[in-house]
């Protein structure tokens, strides 16, 4: 644009008119764009309320599964269920898949810590250590054992109630922790474990570590046992102790909540299993799982 020199008070009007206008549509074109990621982290936020609720709604289901008649819906499952805008997709096993921190043998406990990685004299002082705590067994103390007197008195009170408390009861190294936690839970209750249900990792520990034997049992089970006791047998003798097909009474889910498909997330919860039609399942825990 030509600016007249003949008329500078005229020019200089024109050009502080255009500063400002283009001052008004930079605020104006701020001012949108905060609006715009107001609206957005309001849906976003409204979404996460959704999904947590559906993820709550997800324990529900799986309470009226559990109330049926079918003794294999106990064991495990899967289903969906399809709402207006949103679903929820539900999968769980029976908490005997895992191994429980505080009936399981300890002898079982360092097979798993053997199938995980650690070497066998690390597994021998934990199992040491785990029969001390537990006053169990008459094998005294390595040198080496530090177990916190603290940690001793509350696992002889009342146990465990978090499987990552054996890190410090157990001195569990954390590396190993994380290994071995997936296969690891309190709401098992028992001292054995499905191995019908369990995780590669728990069938190595069944099968003292031999992955051919491992591998044999898992491409076996792919195609289904006759029998409980047709599974026994592919196990070692000296292991078939701690195997158990009875359903324990609690399961661990995993929901999966998509809302409006546009937001996903999942949660992990811990119901029992009701003993009879009238009795309602009980959540022992929920959590939303890390994104």
């Amino acid at each position: 644009m030509k600016i007249d020199a003949s008329h500078p008070q005229r020019g200089a009007a024109l050009l502080v008119v255009l500063v400002f206008a283009a001052l008004v549509s930079n605020l104006a074109m701020v001012a949108m764009r905060t609006t715009l990621s107001g609206a957005v982290a309001a849906t976003v936020f409204l979404d996460e309320m959704r999904a947590d609720e559906l993820g709550r709604d997800a324990t529900r289901l799986l309470a009226q599964q559990l109330q049926s008649d079918d003794p294999q819906a106990r064991r495990g499952g899967s289903f969906t269920a399809r709402l207006p805008f949103s679903e929820i997709a539900v999968d769980y096993v029976s908490e005997a898949a895992r191994i429980d921190v505080n009936t399981a043998p300890p002898k079982l406990l360092a097979a798993l810590f053997t199938a995980a990685g650690a070497g066998r004299d690390v597994a021998q002082g934990l199992t040491v250590r785990i029969e001390r705590l537990r006053g169990a067994g008459t094998a005294r103390p390595a040198a080496t054992d530090s177990s916190p007197p603290a940690a001793v008195k509350a696992l002889t009170r009342t146990g465990l109630v978090r499987t990552e408390q054996i890190i410090d009861a157990w001195g569990l190294p954390p590396a190993l922790y994380r290994a071995v936690q997936p296969a690891l839970t309190v709401s098992n209750k028992t001292a054995k474990v499905d191995p019908v249900l369990a995780s590669a990792l728990v069938v190595t520990a069944l099968m003292d570590g031999d992955e051919d034997r491992t591998q044999g049992f898992l491409e076996r089970r792919a195609i289904g046992f006759f029998s409980a006791d047709d599974a026994l047998a592919q196990l070692p003798s000296s292991t078939r102790q701690y195997a158990g097909f009875a359903p324990t009474r609690a399961v661990r889910a995993v929901a999966e909540v998509i809302v409006a498909k546009r937001f996903r997330r999942s949660y992990e919860f811990v119901m029992t299993v009701p003993e009879a039609a009238a009795t309602e399942p009980r959540v022992l825990s929920w959590q939303p799982l890390l994104r």
